[in-house]
Formats: structure tokens, sequence, C-alpha cells
């Protein structure tokens, strides 16, 4: 539910907006449609794609498609009324001649040519002003998401694509063999309520504390702000599950635009949504934490907690099928000699080949903290659970937590019930990006609460090849690539991965350099093999700002800044640079980078795919020395951490070695916002550790109570 009445075009602005889609979603000319004829010559084998096809889609424009009305519809549920207006003010610009100020022409954007307004376009994503480079971003990802994320649209037909049948090529596998796990039952609120312990968010952290300690006989109630889908009511649609199931309803973007965020909002927060990698912190990242006087992580205590964790998720690298994508991925890094391992998944050894899951797991099969700890804590008798409740602050009377106050989020006449709830002990799970905020806006004053955000920026590579891949056939990730692990001698560098993404996911990934040339690389999309570059960030500046004004009318919505640092654009670039070699080394006709001023690189038919071709390193030099454009390069983020970070003492840190804030007593933080540094790989399982650890701190602060 939108918290702001619809948004409202003039008839002028519709025709200035119509005319933006279309450029980056246009019908192509006569000599373009005759040029992507010739370039899909052969389609049916190579791409599965027929000839009517390539027609059908050289005829299609945004407009064609209504995609005016779903950004209309996505501005008046998405966007605050300062961003309505910034929208507006440009829209009324660009249909005047004071366009020229934006554009370059005396003459109205939307009387302007195809290919001149394409040229503006072009001339937006590489400019020098900041403000043109976001407004392309911006502009280019509306588009091309929501028309290739449709569930049926002549669009995703003339591609090929069956966006209606969910994971058809799982579902119909003969290993398929469905969970089908009962529903944990949701309490009605009311106030007067009181518990042990209320634990604020459902996801690694909060889950494992539930259960941890309903277990030892207390009595919890997990609070989530996000609504709780049932296997049974998941929907895997692309243009559906990001509304149902992530925080704010769509990816969460910096101050500057510079990074996008993806963060679970649903009963098992970001484990119902993550692709089930189930990796152990490295000995180095252990180390390090270590010197910063933190000895837990190099106890014998950190192995059993993390061994727990992977028996209680069902950690596992059985039954990971071997598909065309992890066997070019592993063919690519032995030919290079880079290190390449399959990645535990928590999967319980069940054969899951789905490319869906982070939409929710509809087989039950990914052990989620709602399939499991959550589970856990209901079986106890003492747990309890509320959805759709967002806690807007801790409750303190002397420098203790005595409860939390609520907001519900179900009203639909847009009020918001507020209610008190009792508790002796309050642990923050919300995740890195809301667990600050949630501490300032309980009276905490630590200069450090919201620094140190880490988000182990990911940059996308692409690969397409001479013959089909079908990467959304198959498991989301089951392969990783150390390579890039250490890149300056200092332990810092980036993991690379497998990168399934849906069509919608891909077009507003892929360089786009005009309408033909991204309904070409579309056209291609079966044989796209894509990779993720994920950096363990050093020293970038990421900071979760608290502002009372979005975080009292703005439903909370995250606020943070983030500037990447020149080590990790390094990290960055020396894995995007490797990962490119290993799509060659596995026989790519061509490759992508997203760097905003690279072309694509691509093969003669007289040339093999090989790395030592004398055009490919040229092509590589320049890939080098453009470097990083932070806002015009679309970085995304799945993992946040570090922003209420665990150390020695308050002035560096915002909790203690227990998990308990420095400031207010029986205020404990139990999710990735504690890490001291980037952990440089999928953290779930570090969290779940971590939240098994201050568990038992809550619980001996319960035993020294009543000494």
């Amino acid at each position: 539910m939108s918290l702001y009445p619809p948004m409202i075009f003039t008839p002028s602005q519709v025709k200035v907006l119509g005319a933006i889609l279309d450029t980056f979603l246009g019908p192509l000319t006569a000599a373009e449609e005759a040029e992507l004829e010739k370039e899909m010559q052969d389609g049916e084998t190579r791409h599965q794609v027929t000839p009517s096809q390539v027609h059908q889609i050289a005829q299609l424009s945004a407009t064609s498609l209504g995609l005016v009305q779903v950004v209309t519809d996505f501005f008046s549920l998405y966007a605050s009324p300062e961003k309505r207006s910034d929208l507006l003010r440009i829209l009324d610009l660009l249909g005047s001649r004071s366009g020229i100020l934006l554009t370059g022409h005396w003459t109205p954007f939307d009387q302007l040519p195809q290919q001149t307004r394409e040229q503006v376009m072009l001339r937006w994503k590489t400019s020098t002003f900041t403000a043109f480079r976001n407004l392309y971003k911006v502009l280019s990802n509306l588009c091309l998401f929501n028309a290739y994320s449709r569930k049926t649209s002549s669009l995703i037909a003339s591609i090929g694509h069956d966006g209606a049948s969910g994971d058809v090529f799982f579902e119909q596998h003969p290993d398929y063999d469905p969970i089908e796990h009962e529903r944990i039952p949701l309490m009605a609120i009311r106030d007067g309520l009181s518990f042990d312990v209320v634990v604020v968010g459902s996801g690694a952290g909060g889950g494992v504390a539930a259960a941890e300690l309903a277990k030892h006989g207390l009595t919890v109630l997990v609070i989530e702000k996000g609504k709780y889908f049932h296997q049974s009511e998941m929907v895997h649609v692309e243009e559906e599950c990001y509304k149902n199931m992530y925080d704010t309803g769509t990816a969460t973007t910096s101050s500057d635009g510079s990074i996008q965020c993806l963060a679970g909002s649903t009963l098992g927060g970001g484990t119902a949504v993550n692709y089930l990698v189930s990796l152990k912190p490295q000995h180095f990242v252990r180390e390090e934490w270590v010197k910063q006087g933190l000895p837990y992580f190099a106890s014998t205590q950190f192995n059993r907690d993390l061994d727990t964790v992977f028996d209680r998720i069902g950690a596992s690298q059985e039954n990971l099928l071997d598909t065309k994508t992890n066997q070019k991925f592993e063919k690519g890094c032995e030919e290079l000699g880079y290190h390449i391992e399959k990645v535990h998944v928590n999967t319980g050894g069940k054969p899951h080949h789905c490319s869906r899951c982070m939409m929710g797991c509809k087989a039950g099969i990914k052990n989620s903290t709602a399939n499991t700890w959550l589970k856990d804590a209901l079986h106890t008798g003492r747990a309890q659970f509320l959805d759709q409740t967002r806690v807007i602050r801790v409750l303190t009377a002397g420098q203790k937590a005595v409860g939390v106050e609520c907001q519900l989020l179900t009203n639909n006449n847009g009020n918001r019930q507020t209610i008190k709830i009792g508790a002796k002990r309050v642990i923050v799970a919300c995740g890195a990006l809301r667990t600050p905020s949630l501490l300032r806006a309980s009276g905490l004053r630590n200069p450090n609460i919201g620094r140190y955000l880490h988000l182990q920026p990911i940059l996308f590579t692409f690969g397409v090849y001479d013959e089909p891949i079908r990467q959304s056939d198959g498991p989301l990730i089951t392969r990783v690539c150390n390579a890039s692990d250490d890149c300056h001698g200092d332990s810092y560098g980036a993991k690379i991965e497998e990168g399934v993404t849906l069509p919608g996911g891909l077009a507003s990934k892929l360089p786009w350099l005009g309408s033909a040339q991204h309904k070409t690389l579309m056209l291609k999309h079966k044989s796209v093999l894509s990779l993720i570059n994920v950096v363990r960030d050093k020293d970038s500046v990421g900071v979760v700002q608290f502002d009372p004004h979005t975080y009292y009318n703005d439903n909370g919505n995250p606020v943070y800044d983030y500037t990447l640092s020149k080590h990790d654009a390094h990290s960055m670039l020396v894995s995007v640079e490797r990962s490119i070699k290993i799509l060659v080394a596995s026989g790519a006709r061509e490759v992508y980078t997203s760097q905003s001023d690279v072309p694509p690189f691509k093969f003669t038919q007289d040339e093999m795919s090989c790395t030592d071709n004398p055009r490919f390193i040229k092509w590589l030099n320049v890939a080098r020395k453009a470097g990083l454009s932070a806002i015009s390069t679309p970085l995304i983020s799945v993992h946040q951490l570090g922003s209420c970070r665990m150390g020695t003492h308050p002035k560096s840190s915002v909790v203690q070695s227990t998990g308990e804030t420095w400031e207010v007593k029986n205020v404990f933080v139990a999710d990735g916002s504690i890490f001291p540094t980037a952990v440089g790989v999928n953290p779930m399982v570090t969290i779940e550790a971590l939240a098994l650890h201050v568990s038992r701190q809550v619980l001996a602060s319960f035993k020294s109570s009543h000494l």
C-alpha cells in the first residue's frame, strides 16, 4: 500500500515520458530490422529464436506495451513527494524549448527523432554531471526492468520467455520432490502484552535468536515488518516478487544513486529470498576480527557455532545439478588456472534445481529461517509471531530496555495503529540498513551508529555464446571462483559466482547502447551467461543516515550514502577482468562489462574465442583504463553489513563483544550490522553463528540478573 496519493501527469508530461521510454525500447527502422535479421541468422539453432520473433520485437515500443502506465503506477507506489517533483520538473523542461539545457536541442524532446533521442541518453550516460548520469540510470532501469519483467506480453513472447508458468524446468524435473511445511500461526495483536524477549526481525539473526531463547524457556515474540508468505502463496513472477517480499517493494537506492540494495522483508527475512549459498568466513577474516580484540572468532566455540548452523540449515554440496552454466564457468577457470569450487547450499542435500528462489522457495527445500529456526521456536510453545508490524522504537527506562513501540501496517485506511509491548530484553535484528535508525529513534546517540556500512558491491559481466546456455534452467549458484580473493596483498578482493538473472533483471543490467542493440541482446538472452563479481569492500565509505522526517513519515525507508573507494574499485576491476577472461576461455563470442563507457568486444567469424587474441588484449586494456563511474555503473548490493559494528570500546563501535549496546542495557543486536568488517562471502552462515553467540549472552544476562 502506498503512503502517497496516485501520481498524476499532464498530457504534455505523458508525451515526454512516453518518448523517454520509447528511446530505450523503440520500434526499429527498416534498415535496423534488416540488420537485426542478418545478425540473427541461424538464430533458431544458436539462440532459440525464430524469424517471426525477430520481426515481432522489431516493431514493439514501450508505449505500445503500455509502459507509461506501468511507470506511473511505480512512481505512485514508491516515489516520495520530493522525487515526484523532481521528475515533473524534468519532464516539463524536456517538453519545452528550455530542454536545450538537458538535451542540447531547441526542439522539445518528444519531437526529436529516435536516433537523436538515443544520442541524448548516451550523452547523459557518460556525462561529467552526476545529475545526468543518475537520471539516465533511473529512467533506463525503470523502462527496461518493467518491460521485460512482465508475466505475459508481446515483448516477452518475442524473446521466447515463459514468464507465466514459474520454474517449469525444476517443477517438471525427475528430481522434483517438494517439502510441504506447516503454516506458522500469527498472533492477534493487542496492547498490554509482555514477553521475556522481543526479537525485531525474523531473518538470519532474528530467527536463530528466537529459537535459542525459546528453547531455553523464555517467552519470545518475533516481530516482522514484512508480510508472511507461506510457500503456497509465493509468486514466481519478476513483476510481483519484489513488491511482495523485498524491503520498500523495490531496490533501495543510495542518496546519490551510486548503488542499489536489495533486502528481504518477509517472514524469514533475507534467508527467504537469498541464493542458498552457505559459506563460512575465511581464515583471514576471522584473524582480522581477532586482531580487533574479538577472540570469539578464533575460538572453538565459534567453530562449533558454525557447525551447528551448517547442520541445522542442511548446508551441503550434494545433488548440485551440472548445467551448461557451471560447466562453462568451470572450463573457463580451469583453462586459466583459476581456483573454483562447489558452494554449499542450504538444501539438506536434496536436489534443488530452482532458478527462482530469490522469489521465495515454493518447493520448501531451501532451509530459510521460516523453515528451520522459526519452526523450532514455534514448537517450543513459547514463541509467537507478528507480521506487517513495524517497531518504531525500543522503550527504555533508566537506560534499560522495557519494551517496544510498534505500528501495524495492515490498516487499509492509511491510519497506523500504534501499540506498546513489554519486554525484559530486546534483540534488534532488522538488517544493516534499518537497525541503525531504530537505535537512533530509541534515543541512542553513539556516533558510530550507522557508520562503517559495508555493502559488498556487485557488478555483472556477460558472455554471449553461439549456443543456448539457458542459465535460468537450473540452480542459481553452484560454484565460486576465489582467484580474486587477494588483489592487494591485504586479504581484500572479490569472489566470482554465477549470477542467474531472469529477463527483467538481465535487461536492466546489460549495457544499453541503443534500442536496436539492446533488442538484439535480449533476443540472445538464452545464450547469455552472466557472472557476478562480489567485492569485499575495505575502505569505501558507507553511512546510514537517520532522517526523522523520512523515518516517521516515509515508512522508515532507509537513507544511506555510499562512496566506492579507489582500493575497492581496483578490486572490482581485477575481478571484472578475470571474469571476462573466464567467459572468453569457455567460448563466449561476445563479452560485456557494465562499465558505462566501455563498448562490448566481439570475436569475428574467423577468430577463435581465446584470451591471447591481440584485439581482445587491447580491449581489456581499454576496460582497465576506463575504471568505474559509481553513478552510471549499475552496482548492486545484497549483503548489507557493519553499520552497528561490534568492538571493544564505545568510541569505535556500537555493541560490545556480547552484542549488547554500549549505551542501553538489555538491548542486543544480532544481525549483519554488527560485523566488524565486510566478511567477503555470502554472510548468512556467519550471521546465524553470531546470533547463537549473542543468544548465549542474552541468556547469561537473565541468569546474572537473578543472582
